[in-house]
């Protein structure tokens, strides 16, 4: 399907049919100027794009909605219907929206299917969590309520969407940039010079796609009043509506209740320095501005330091050592953000703590530890996949990936844990050592969960649309490349549970939320939590981050949101501390996760649990 639309984008102008039910009505905007540049996918071969740049905003680039999409979503056709004085009605393959350009307001029936990319993974897949490995698909999703009306009021926040006149509509490029972006890191960005998008290559930033994308970013050390100015608006907006709002940050409910500007200004020592350094025309303020905001909605997930544009310090050594220079300035900043990041210092501790203490009781380097009738496997990431190797196999190209063949892939791990105890007639119980997991792959969780209670779904909900809705996927459950009625017949007779710390966090929170919500005991000590997934984003003068995402805010099956952890069935205390080598001059002092490595231990508190 994917080569097929690429092979319509790449024969066909990026065209959008329109018509008009109403006389037509002047040009809304006013003056303007046109600029054709690149558009650089990496999937879709290279072409071209119209950007407009209104005389009110001489530097924000304009793009019609339709063009955009088509950017996006290669070989699509967005109609645009002029319904009304101000009204143009857009029509794509999945849903509408009304746009009225008098009062730069957007709305639709169905959000996510309107910005909906995931189709160029699996065709018919709806705007959900997914990140491609092939032993997952998606199956289906029911949402609570089945549709929601969504509002964007862009003109409570001075921006302007224009037309005109005619059937064409245009949004500056990065509002369209943030209503599409989505949990497979579909994003796209225009640094001054040139488009950039992320079609469907997942975790890759835009530099990686065009090697060249940050250079006019950093090249340009000071910015038009303008350009800052609607760049604020712009961040305010998007950080307003679609960051997740999890539930951990120190400034949650005012930013939700009265969003970022005011927050900045009311609520945070150091936001009016902030507000000030964002709006600045000073690169190098803007950056640290921009760290500033790391600290305000720092949640283990949210990344919004744009300084990494500037690679090495020996790249940019000038403007390197300008920024740090400023920085000394604003410890107001440097004491916000080390608050933020303060609050999570605990995780640190227990990730340092297992990191040290395990290999003792197992051995370095140890994925599965068997003692009597328990067994435990050592899962410390769901992020290390070797996707190719994975991609090959299922395309008939390659071995099916084993640890004998395949290095640094979780899922690996997990089946050879799963073969082992399996086939031992010894073994009874298989515990799955999460304790230093930080996260990653949704697919992998999917495929574990399917392995162990024949369950793969995700609980979430929106926190734009207001909609909880529940995932379901299919899972090739004997990895013979097929997804048939012979997946049923998978199934391991063995007691599972899930040991957890406090660094247990993201899908390494997800996973035993979702094991408790089946009745499979969660041990150790309440999660790291971590409760939406990720999605990047780009400022308005182009340079990347991510956010908390509020396409996913991840729940409990009854709803709950699990940011503050998983509470766990089988407690377990970590008693005194250690004190740890972290080198020949540095050593630390930690809980003393001893018990949790104990099998004699573990397997007596899961007997107790059980009866």
């Amino acid at each position: 399907m994917l080569a097929v639309l690429l092979a319509a984008a790449a024969c066909s102008p990026r065209v959008y049919s329109s018509k008009s039910r109403v006389a037509d009505e002047l040009p809304d905007g006013g003056n303007y100027t046109e600029r054709v540049v690149p558009v650089v996918t990496k999937i879709a071969p290279d072409s071209q794009v119209t950007l407009r740049f209104y005389d009110s905003a001489p530097d924000v680039a304009y793009i019609s909605a339709a063009d955009f999409q088509s950017i996006v979503l290669p070989g699509s056709v967005m109609t645009v219907t002029h319904t009304g004085a101000g009204e143009y009605t857009l029509k794509n393959a999945d849903a509408t929206a009304v746009v009225n350009v008098n009062t730069d307001v957007f709305t639709s029936d169905d959000f996510e299917a309107f910005t909906n990319q995931m189709g160029l993974l699996q065709p018919g897949m709806a705007n959900v969590y997914y990140d491609g490995m092939p032993f997952v698909r998606y199956k289906s999703v029911a949402y609570f309520p089945a549709k929601a009306a969504t509002t964007l009021d862009y003109g409570a926040y001075g921006i302007d969407i224009h037309a005109d006149g005619k059937g064409t509509v245009y949004f500056p490029f990065a509002t369209l940039a943030d209503m599409y972006t989505d949990l497979f890191y579909h994003h796209a960005g225009f640094n001054g010079e040139k488009v950039v998008a992320n079609l469907s290559v997942n975790e890759v930033g835009l530099d990686e796609i065009d090697p060249d994308y940050n250079k006019p970013l950093i090249e340009k050390t000071t910015r038009s009043a303008s350009l800052a100015e609607f760049n604020y608006k712009e961040l305010c907006f998007a950080m307003d509506h679609f960051y997740g709002f999890p539930g951990r940050i120190q400034y949650n409910d005012a930013l939700r209740a009265k969003g970022l500007d005011k927050t900045l200004e009311e609520d945070i020592a150091g936001g009016a320095s902030i507000k000030k350094l964002l709006l600045s025309e000073k690169l190098v303020d803007y950056m640290i501005g921009m760290i500033g905001l790391t600290g305000v909605y720092f949640d283990g997930h949210t990344a919004m330091d744009i300084t990494s544009a500037m690679g090495q310090a020996t790249e940019h050594p000038d403007l390197y050592n300008e920024y740090r220079s400023a920085m000394m300035q604003h410890q107001d900043v440097v004491a916000l953000v080390m608050g933020a990041i303060g609050s999570m210092r605990a995780m640190i501790g227990d990730d340092q703590a297992v990191e040290s203490l395990r290999p003792k009781a197992y051995g370095e380097g140890v994925t599965y530890v068997k003692k009597g009738d328990t067994a435990v496997c050592v899962f410390d990431s769901f992020n290390s996949r070797n996707e190719q190797a994975w991609k090959d196999y299922y395309a008939g190209k390659g071995p099916l990936p084993t640890v004998e063949n395949t290095e640094k892939d979780d899922m690996v791990i997990f089946l050879d844990a799963l073969k082992k105890a399996d086939a031992d007639p010894e073994v009874k119980n298989l515990i799955i050592d999460i304790t230093a997991n930080g996260g990653g792959s949704a697919d992998i969780v999917m495929a574990m969960t399917s392995l162990i209670m024949d369950k793969s779904y995700i609980s979430q909900d929106n926190a734009l649309t207001g909609q909880r809705s529940i995932v379901q996927y299919e899972v090739d459950r004997n990895f013979d490349r097929v997804f048939d009625e012979k997946d049923k017949d998978v199934h391991y007779d063995l007691n599972f549970a899930v040991l957890t710390s406090g660094m247990s966090f993201s899908c390494g929170n997800l996973f035993p939320s979702m094991l408790k919500d089946n009745g499979i005991p969660v041990m150790g000590a309440t999660s790291g939590g971590g409760a939406c997934a990720i999605q990047a984003m780009c400022t308005a003068d182009g340079f990347c981050f991510q956010i908390s995402s509020f396409r996913a805010r991840l729940n409990s099956l009854e709803g709950e949101n699990i940011d503050a952890g998983v509470t766990p069935d089988i407690p377990i205390d970590a008693e005194g501390t250690v004190e740890i080598k972290m080198s020949e001059e540095n050593s630390v002092i930690v809980k003393d996760y001893s018990k949790y490595f104990d099998i004699d231990s573990l397997k007596s508190l899961l007997e107790g649990w059980k009866k």
